[in-house]
């Protein structure tokens, strides 16, 4: 696996190897040595998987300190379009948003530090998503912002959004609690 710096601080891309043969196909998604090297976190607290329809946007979410969390995604099956974006004050990539395609053909995973807010778009009929968060899910902390308020060109303009999703402040509104440390 591979761990490629974006133009975020502290988010990564994820370049696993697939390994092909006639059965199909074997993808490592985590490596705890190779995430300590790279000084990424290792304490998950919890796991789950998403399935989506073509055109449904998932997004964007995070959630506010204490119950902040770190995250690691991989696209399982189908193919998307997932997007970053800062949330951190201070931060050179403040208000930045960043897309990546991640399917299972391309292997292709993001790790994404404390204070970016994280959605996506299914490009194909079926999606699925496998995440790993540092926090247990808390309902009383859980955030997000509008999709469509942080200058981004999303493939769709009329997707499949939850009654959440629609909920979400724009960008311009929310004020965040997020901080960039330098490391």
């Amino acid at each position: 696996m591979l761990v490629e710096d974006t133009e975020i601080p502290g988010c990564h891309v994820l370049q696993a190897t697939v390994l092909r043969d006639e059965r199909g196909a074997f993808t490592k998604t985590f490596h705890a040595l190779l995430f300590e090297d790279a000084k990424l976190r290792t304490d998950w607290a919890e796991e789950y998987f998403t399935l989506s329809k073509k055109g449904v946007v998932r997004g964007m979410h995070f959630q506010l300190p204490p119950a902040a969390h770190a995250k690691m995604v991989f696209c399982l099956t189908g193919r998307v379009l997932d997007v970053v974006v800062d949330l951190r004050k201070g931060s050179p990539a403040f208000g930045r948003a960043l897309s990546f395609e991640l399917s299972a053909e391309n292997g292709r995973g993001l790790y994404l530090p404390v204070g970016c807010a994280h959605g996506f778009v299914s490009l194909s009929e079926t999606s699925g998503m496998y995440y790993k968060v540092t926090s247990v899910y808390s309902p009383e902390y859980d955030a997000g912002i509008a999709w469509d308020s942080i200058g981004f060109d999303w493939p769709t303009t009329d997707p499949v959004l939850s009654k959440r999703d629609k909920s979400h402040p724009a960008f311009g509104d929310f004020d965040t609690p997020f901080i960039f440390a330098q490391d």
